[in-house]
């Protein structure tokens, strides 16, 4: 009972350190690391990598991550982590696409509530993101996501 007090403890704290040196992400204890008396399964959490949270706009025809004015941004996430993205439109109705990913988020208008997606990124490569609007692809509403 005692060693699994100290592992469960180690384990926390390694948990702890590891979302405050990570700075822009989350992690949480996912619910199947967790048993029915309170114990962590170390080999759940172990495999559990924190969540990459990126803020989208779109204005116009173009993306824009949240507080930057770079049009289209390049987007880079290491493999196998989990990805969420908000997105938001700031003018006209837009949406975010990753065919090969097969992730999109909702379509949303200027005053609407944002649409939230998540994915794993499980694949390694070069993939656009790209407006399914009308013909806003073809106008370049486009950006790269990068999977390393």
């Amino acid at each position: 009972m005692v060693r699994a007090k100290t592992i469960v403890k180690s384990l926390l704290a390694v948990v702890a350190l590891t979302g405050l040196a990570a700075c822009q992400t989350e992690l949480e204890v996912p619910n199947d690391a967790v048993s029915g008396d309170g114990t962590v399964d170390e080999n759940v959490m172990l495999n559990t990598q924190p969540t990459i949270s990126v803020a989208m706009n779109a204005e116009g025809r173009e993306f824009s991550l949240d507080g930057d004015e770079e049009a289209n941004p390049t987007l880079s996430v290491p493999q196998g982590s989990m990805v969420e993205v908000t997105f938001c439109s700031t003018g006209g109705t837009h949406d975010w696409v990753v065919d090969e990913l097969n992730v999109a988020t909702e379509q949303v208008s200027d005053g609407d509530e944002c649409s939230t997606v998540q994915f794993t990124a499980d694949q390694v490569g070069e993939f656009e993101y790209y407006c399914s609007v009308g013909n806003h692809r073809e106008e370049g509403m486009v950006g790269v996501l990068i999977v390393e």
